[in-house]
């Protein structure tokens, strides 16, 4: 086209919605209606990737700034999550920036520290750095978290947990992979599975420990309250449930671990490595989620792979969907997960099922 060569001449200059329509020979109008996805607008098909293919050659980026002022808006989110060193949260948010970054928005991140109030962090960000709308997955205490998110009664969206009388979320099959944790370290032999968990009243824990026991019932094994130790979700935590496991004189200690996390998996492998105990010899130990941490640790680490990425990267789509009127979004869980086997587990030997932890 005529002026695309033209316009193209000048590559200093940041092209405007001007240039746009012009190159396209339409109106400013429908330049803006198309490139903002408006569903209400209706143009034929043709005109449609006309613009779009003429704002592509020409790398046209829409003024953000302007166009939040227009319509009292700041094309931002705010994520908030509760570490940010945690590799789980970190693939979460490379989703959740990816889904912002391709509908022109940005992302915040917030993560509540030791002592901080988590519900002062939601109104920071939207009362201070107004943005668009929440990704929230923190809701460390449900019954305060839930109603000051409504008291703000601004867009939000839970991630990787549910809530009673939220209907906005997005997680992943926690239950479901939980259970096929249990029926691969069954499908290798092993029948007395010690399962580490998170804290009993978290919804990440309690689908787990669902999974944990659905695992056992499929295998015909019963559920032992004594084979549950509580960890939490950090090395550390992971750590002080092997020691626990360790002491308390099992008759016939656990052959194989499933961990409620990667860092809980890796605080254990340390621990049972001290104790001179075998990974996976004399124990096998899976991990929930999948991350580079799990190909590092020695041996690497077996575990369930979940979407986090995709949960993170679907969690801001719909958000940002719904705050521009396009979609009344409902609950959506990601139910694919998968095995990765990697050197943590093996099938049960002869040694492993007659030691005892006693005996050491």
């Amino acid at each position: 086209m005529f002026w695309i060569d033209l316009l193209m001449k000048n590559k200093r200059r940041s092209h405007t919605i001007s240039d746009v329509a012009k190159a396209a020979g339409v109106s400013l109008a429908a330049v803006s209606r198309v490139l903002s996805n408006d569903k209400a607008f209706v143009v034929r098909d043709e005109t449609r990737k006309r613009i779009t293919d003429v704002a592509r050659d020409l790398n046209y980026q829409p003024n953000q700034v302007a166009r939040g002022l227009r319509i009292s808006r700041t094309f931002s989110l705010g994520i908030v999550i509760p570490e940010l060193d945690n590799p789980v949260h970190a693939r979460i948010i490379i989703g959740a920036e990816r889904a912002a970054a391709e509908r022109g928005y940005s992302l915040l991140i917030a993560h509540r520290d030791n002592g901080m109030v988590e519900t002062a962090i939601y109104e920071r960000l939207v009362r201070q750095n107004r943005v668009d709308g929440l990704i929230v997955a923190t809701l460390q205490d449900e019954k305060v978290g839930v109603p000051a998110l409504k008291e703000l009664e601004h867009p939000f969206v839970l991630v990787n947990r549910k809530a009673k009388g939220v209907k906005h979320y997005v997680v992943i099959n926690d239950q479901g992979g939980a259970r096929k944790a249990v029926e691969h370290l069954v499908s290798l032999g092993h029948r007395r599975i010690a399962h580490l968990s998170g804290a009993p009243h978290r919804y990440n824990s309690k689908c787990r420990l669902k999974g944990y026991k659905d695992g056992l019932l499929a295998a015909g094994l019963p559920f032992d309250k004594e084979l549950v130790f509580e960890a939490g979700y950090t090395q550390a935590g992971g750590a002080d449930a092997a020691r626990q496991m360790l002491a308390v004189g099992i008759k016939k200690r656990p052959t194989a671990i499933f961990a409620t996390t990667l860092l809980v998996a890796a605080g254990a492998m340390s621990v049972l490595r001290a104790e001179g105990i075998n990974v996976p010899d004399d124990v096998s130990i899976i991990g929930f989620n999948d991350g580079a941490i799990a190909e590092i640790l020695a041996p690497p680490l077996t575990t369930v792979r979940t979407q986090l990425e995709a949960m993170g990267y679907q969690a801001a789509s719909s958000l940002i969907s719904y705050i521009e009127g396009n979609e009344d979004f409902v609950g959506k869980t990601l139910k694919d997960t998968e095995i990765v086997e990697r050197a943590s587990t093996a099938p049960m030997s002869r040694k492993a099922s007659r030691r005892t932890f006693n005996s050491r």
